[in-house]
């Protein structure tokens, strides 16, 4: 853990900014010391990175700003991983222990390790939940110190596209600032705004965000559901476009007029006939304002209904919904939710996050009340490290200091891309050793059945005794290499599973080969025969 002089440092990239922010842990509460931003174009979209020079240069002005506000240099920055291709997967390990056997960490441990092969083409694993376990039958949710011989478990992978974490780590390694870790941003925004009685209980948290909406499901203190929506409020900004103002005023309008709960309002109110004069002395109906904001958010409020109506706990959730983000602070939002038709009671707001929180009085444009921050903040609770060194920020730099930074970033650059070409190149040998193995073990089995059809041949056992020396021999140094490069990410796992297993079935097919052959021998020995035909004399 950092200790309590521990400068941490959180970036988010967020549909509609780019946001930075330090602070340190005192007293028991998080002391934010920094916050700065820049606003997003098209380089990053629903939490995707898709330019990635921009994207670049928008991180470097963050990190500048914060580094001026600490006078300090950063080294390190905690990173939030989200994005509309986040979801979560089921999947199911298996061991059977053979004999009745006390189950300990490591056999649990193992099969955690195992539930991080995904194998969703093109994916990668962001976070792995387990959600229970069952031993002989019996449902059991800690099964350390149970005797057993079977056990299962079931865990919940969050998974993105590849190029997710790919592109955010080819924007830093431009910058002369690394990433301490990556963090999956909805897990720790649920961490600090669910209250443990609503996770204990089962809540769904509704983060409603620019450009996306996160929907994270808790049941007994496991996530148990987290999707992360490709809509969000900014597409009401964009409705409001089409009305013909422009993009500011569109939000104006939205943050002014916006009712997510228009049957609060009295019919006989003059509210839907006024009139919004834009800036362009166009006239429009407030009732036309209202019939835009109501369509789009109709439509988030469907798929979060349809996201939690998928998951076998709709009709537990004792803690209700928990509203949070941006578009939580739309008038009567909560009510829209309330009306979502689920056996669902409660709705709350969580505006402000549950440990406490101080701000510097020098740090603006960032609230801590009205749950827009709570997300970024949440990634700066969950850093651990210090971020900055003990050398003071010179602004200005020299000449020395700028062409000692470029030279590290072009060594590094230049690693990550030998490490990248190692890789590329480790991949197609495995593969090519797979497809080996592959033919290998076909032409084993093959050449069993033979052996154990025409066994009398002499001939035939020898070329089968050369085959299973042969395929014995393709596990080369190179292949040992391969392997080697590629354990180094836990993204190449599937890969060399499929490897090791492939290498188990040639291994127990050359046994088998080589049983046959030795059984074949054995058969038609001189001994054996003169044996046979004794036999046959006394029999007759």
């Amino acid at each position: 853990m950092a200790d309590k002089d521990s400068i941490i440092v959180a970036i988010e990239l967020g549909t509609s900014r780019i946001s930075g922010i330090a602070g340190k842990r005192k007293d028991g509460s998080m002391q934010i010391l920094a916050y700065a931003e820049e606003k997003t174009t098209a380089c990053v979209k629903r939490g995707i990175v898709h330019n990635i020079d921009k994207t670049t240069q928008s991180i470097k002005s963050v990190i500048s700003k914060l580094q001026a506000s600490l006078k300090l240099n950063i080294n390190q920055v905690y990173v939030g991983i989200g994005g509309q291709s986040v979801r979560s997967v089921k999947s199911k390990v298996r061991r059977n222990m053979m004999t009745q056997t006390y189950i300990n960490a490591d056999h649990i441990d193992a099969m955690n390790d195992e539930s991080y092969n995904v194998t969703v083409p093109d994916c990668e694993l962001l976070g792995n939940f387990a959600q229970g376990f069952v031993v002989d039958s019996n449902v059991v949710d800690d099964p350390v110190g149970v005797m057993g011989t079977n056990i299962e478990g079931e865990y919940l992978n969050v998974i993105a596209r590849r190029k997710l974490s790919g592109n955010i780590e080819n924007c830093f390694n431009n910058t002369d600032v690394r990433i301490a870790e990556t963090k999956l941003s909805a897990y720790e925004l649920a961490k600090n705004v669910l209250t443990d009685q609503e996770k204990r209980a089962g809540s769904a948290l509704v983060d409603l965000g620019a450009g996306t909406t996160t929907v994270v499901v808790y049941k007994n203190n496991i996530v148990r559901h987290l999707v992360t929506l490709p809509i969000g409020f900014a597409n009401i900004t964009q409705d409001l476009m089409t009305l013909e103002i422009d993009e500011n005023e569109a939000e104006e309008v939205k943050l002014k007029y916006g009712n997510a709960y228009v049957e609060d309002i009295d019919s006989s109110d003059d509210y839907f006939s006024q009139v919004y004069t834009t800036s362009f002395d166009r006239k429009v109906k407030i009732s036309e304002i209202q019939h835009i904001i109501e369509a789009r958010l109709t439509e988030i409020i469907s798929n979060v209904k349809n996201q939690i109506s998928n998951t076998p706990y709709a009709n537990q959730l004792l803690g209700g919904i928990v509203l949070t983000g941006g578009g939580s602070n739309m008038k009567n939002i909560e009510k829209a939710f309330a009306n979502i038709k689920l056996n669902i009671d409660k709705v709350r707001i969580a505006r402000t996050l549950n440990q406490p929180v101080i701000k510097n009085s020098d740090v603006k444009n960032l609230s801590i009340d009205n749950g827009m921050g709570n997300s970024i903040i949440s990634l700066l609770i969950s850093g651990d490290q210090n971020c900055v060194g003990d050398d003071k920020y010179d602004p200005n730099g020299n000449m020395f200091d700028n062409d000692k930074k470029e030279k590290e970033i072009a060594e590094r650059r230049a690693k990550e891309e030998f490490d990248n070409k190692l890789e590329a190149e480790a991949l197609q040998k495995l593969e090519e050793f797979k497809n080996l193995i592959r033919q290998a073990i076909e032409n084993v089995n093959n050449k069993r059945q033979e052996v154990a059809d025409y066994g009398k041949d002499k001939k035939l056992r020898l070329r089968a005794s050369d085959l299973a020396n042969e395929v014995e021999n393709l596990y080369t140094p190179e292949y040992e290499q391969s392997v080697n490069i590629l354990s180094a990410k836990d993204k190449n796992k599937q890969i060399i599973k499929e490897a090791s297993e492939l290498r188990e079935k040639l291994d127990a097919a050359i046994s088998a080969l080589r049983g046959t052959i030795k059984e074949q021998q054995e058969a038609n020995s001189l001994l054996n025969r003169l044996k046979n035909i004794i036999n046959d004399v006394v029999n007759d």
